[in-house]
């Protein structure tokens, strides 16, 4: 067994050079290759240079719009020293043994995409690139010394003779593989940090990109399913005659025997429901209106949003053990230091995915394997709860993975694969493919998580903030075995914080899950509160947060990354060179400052509106962003815009209404974005470092966008917001 079985270099079919990689981050830094098993031959491949000279670049994370497949391509042609413009993009099938933990597999949620990926992808090009050179020299009879890679040709230091990436490919294919490579230096870079196009664009704009909504399978029927129109409802009974009535209706089955089924990882609800299969959608919807269903609604039969919010408000004034602390956890009631205090509770509401493509999955349960057809964020959970539920092996789970219209953390979880599955197994393992409508999306799909927090600060008599109390009431846990030991990831340098986690998971009214930052969202409105603060010691809140920020210090928050006082000041002082924060303002105009991390990345926002016949205007944001290497300019400017009217949206018209335990929000008309007219112009400015590793960019801006337009509102109008959606004329 050699290194040949870690990395692996291999003629195509036709003729050219395949890259395949299996733990090429392990293999450069093996020190003991005989430890290598024959597994490790299952290899996976991430490029190949065709003979004609194309590169194409295999795509094994989920794209949903957000342009990641583009960033990841540029990382592999950046070391490959290819011209960008003859890199394609490929979407193979999910490859579970290949695309392994050691490949950065297929996951993608976390914003972390291009931060696993990014040393796995310059290592692959880098070697590719070295193989190329290798095959130039032995053409040439010199030492690869003499030779460089640039623009998609192999040059000749002395003679300057070229030869392009096609010409050379077949020969590289034959050579033995570096132990070794070397990365270029950022300095050299000719496609990283270069605003480049998306490669779908050209797939999107013709209509050739292709999602799971548009699979059609030989045989396939079409599923639609008359889901619990209550969380946690059950089925008393069922009249089916009406709908066997309908012509092109099959079949009618039910998804009893998933319903309810709780995830061991992310936890996730699938509701009771009688799915009609038929020929085709319009049959199938037919067959459903003329359903007749009989529901146990249960507990929440009678269930308000108003009376949960209640509710919550009540739990969030009861103190609990800390979930963690620094200092003295009981700090805020210490009379020796604390002369005054101020309470306040903030609401982040339950909030709809609304996803641009609903979802869908296409299933054949075959007995003793599967087949799926599915846009999702995590088809390793997948596998593993097919598994889990019906006992096939994972070694016969076959997944057909496909890009999504939006999936903002909804499609990360498996409940519509495992749907799909059992009706299929319940129609006679037939191939089926079940679509959401838009209601059905609105109606009795998961949310965001619910979050109240509770705010408590006392400052001592030189009007220094001594104690920092939060009490966060959550409807959604990660891991509700083991809850984290952490604090929220504010990171200011207070002497004393606590925070208290209640988790309402078993009193939701609604089934929750991940909503584009999940509980960051929830968190980031302590910079409400710490403008609350700044106002009622009369301080600037822009001196107010740098005044707890110190340089080098790094806040240990219980997370995997520590919270740097440094970076968070970095991007305060760009927000507000950028903004004009201080300059005189019109009366009805204020602006308003945030500042939060997501991960290891950081993001400070000034929003400028103005407040008329009690009516708020967008009117300018400026945003700040530390993300470290900037791979792809446009796109990351593109995240943080696309971030910011997230935000915004959610502030103007989010929430979910709830009455007699159903949303009552069906459609877009009902959940509202923000239209272009109402969208202010948005700048985006990032801190130049000298990092050579990204971080996480999709999720660090709409935390953020929604304090930075309250604490603007407040500026504006003296008026207090602190639930969404904004009203004020309640407020």
């Amino acid at each position: 067994m050699n290194r040949r079985h870690f990395i692996r270099i291999v003629p195509l079919t036709g003729g050219g050079l395949m890259l395949g990689l299996s733990g090429i981050a392990k293999a450069f830094a093996a020190a003991d290759e005989t430890t290598a098993t024959d597994s490790a031959t299952a290899i996976g491949d991430f490029l190949s240079v065709q003979t004609n000279g194309d590169v194409i670049f295999h795509f094994t994370r989920h794209e949903m719009g957000q342009g990641v497949s583009t960033a990841m391509a540029m990382l592999i042609a950046e070391e490959l020293c290819a011209d960008f413009e003859r890199v394609k993009v490929s979407f193979p099938p999910a490859d579970l043994v290949k695309y392994n933990d050691a490949n950065g597999g297929h996951g993608t949620g976390g914003s972390s995409t291009v931060i696993t990926m990014t040393p796995i992808l310059r290592k692959a090009g880098a070697t590719a690139r070295e193989m190329l050179i290798q095959a130039a020299a032995a053409q040439w009879n010199t030492t690869p010394d003499n030779c460089y890679a640039e623009h998609h040709f192999i040059i000749n230091r002395i003679s300057g003779q070229r030869t392009g990436f096609g010409e050379l490919a077949e020969q590289a294919a034959r050579l033995k593989v570096p132990a070794s490579v070397t990365l270029k230096s950022r300095s050299n870079f000719s496609i990283i940090g270069k605003a480049q196009t998306a490669k779908t664009l050209p797939l999107l704009v013709t209509g050739q990109h292709r999602y799971g909504a548009d699979v059609n399978l030989p045989g396939m029927k079409y599923a639609l399913v008359a889901r619990a129109p209550v969380f946690k409802a059950k089925i008393r009974s069922y009249d089916a005659a009406k709908t066997l009535a309908v012509k092109g209706v099959r079949k009618v089955v039910s998804t009893r025997v998933v319903a309810g089924i709780q995830g061991p990882l992310l936890p996730y609800d699938i509701r009771e429901g009688i799915a009609v299969v038929a020929d085709n959608f319009w049959a199938a919807h037919k067959g459903r209106e003329n359903l007749a269903v009989v529901w146990d609604e249960g507990v929440h039969s009678n269930a308000s949003i108003e009376d949960f919010a209640a509710f919550v408000k009540h739990r969030g004034e009861q103190r609990l053990d800390p979930s963690g602390y620094t200092g003295d956890e009981n700090a805020i009631a210490n009379i020796d230091h604390v002369k005054q205090t101020l309470r306040a509770g903030y609401v982040f509401p339950y909030m709809l995915h609304s996803l641009m493509e609903p979802l869908n999955c296409t299933a054949h349960h075959k007995g003793d394997s599967c087949e799926l057809w599915i846009g999702n964020q995590w088809p390793e959970y997948i596998a593993e709860e097919i598994t889990r539920v019906f006992g096939i092996p994972k070694d016969k789970v076959k997944i057909h993975l496909f890009p999504s219209g939006g999936g903002y953390g909804r499609r990360a979880y498996p409940d519509a694969a495992i749907e799909a599955v059992c009706i299929s197994k319940e129609a006679g393992n037939i191939p089926v493919k079940v679509m959401w409508t838009r209601e059905d999306d609105h109606q009795t799909n998961a949310v965001h998580c619910y979050q109240r927090l509770d705010y408590q600060a006392g400052w001592d008599e030189h009007n220094q903030l001594y104690a920092w109390y939060e009490k966060e009431c959550r409807t959604y846990m990660w891991d509700r075995q083991y809850p984290a030991t952490e604090l929220t990831s504010n990171g200011y340098n207070i002497p004393n914080i606590r925070y208290d986690l209640e988790d309402l998971t078993n009193e939701s009214i609604l089934q929750s899950t991940a909503w584009r930052s999940v509980m960051i969202n929830g968190w980031a409105l302590s910079e409400c509160f710490v403008d609350e603060v700044a106002i009622a010691l009369k301080k600037d809140p822009y001196d107010f947060r740098i005044s707890l920020l110190k340089e080098g210090r790094e806040a240990n928050v219980g997370h995997a990354e520590k919270i740097s006082n440094s970076r968070m000041i970095r991007v305060l002082q760009l927000a507000r060179e950028k903004s004009g924060w201080g300059q005189a303002l019109p009366a009805g105009q204020g602006r308003g400052i945030a500042i939060y991390p997501y991960g290891n990345s950081y993001c400070a926002i000034v929003a400028l509106v103005t407040v008329a016949d009690k009516k708020v205007t967008f009117n300018h944001v400026t945003c700040a962003v530390d993300c470290g290497m900037v791979v792809n300019p446009s796109g990351a400017k593109n995240q943080i815009e696309g971030g910011v009217v997230w935000g915004l949206s959610a502030l103007l018209y989010g929430g979910v209404q709830v009455k007699n335990g159903r949303v009552t929000t069906s459609n877009f008309h009902q959940n509202k974005v923000v239209r272009i007219n109402e969208c202010p112009d948005i700048d985006v400015h990032f801190v130049e470092t000298n990092d050579e590793q990204p971080w996480g960019l999709g999720e660090v801006s709409n935390p953020v966008a929604v304090p930075a337009v309250l604490n603007a509102i407040y500026a504006a109008c003296g008026k207090r917001i602190r639930t969404l959606p904004v009203n004020l004329n309640e407020a």
